[in-house]
């Protein structure tokens, strides 16, 4: 991947992360619903994996970044 192809990639999953993020907090703050354990798991399982997901693409492109520099 070229660094706009990265660049392009990091956008996409902060917005991706961002969405399960507002979605967890909309999906657990409901008051008054049981939200079945399984879910809040799979919630936090989806965050870690696109937080994974883009510190690793983060690393790539300054990597890139660095060469560039030299």
């Amino acid at each position: 991947m070229n660094k706009n192809e990265l660049a392009a990639a990091i956008k996409q999953l902060k917005e991706q992360l961002a969405e399960v993020e507002e979605e967890r907090g909309f999906i657990l703050s409901q008051t008054g619903r049981h939200v079945p354990g399984h879910i809040v798991r799979d919630y936090e399982a989806t965050i870690d994996r696109l937080q994974k997901e883009l510190s690793h693409l983060q690393e790539l492109l300054a990597g890139k970044e660095e060469k560039t520099n030299q």
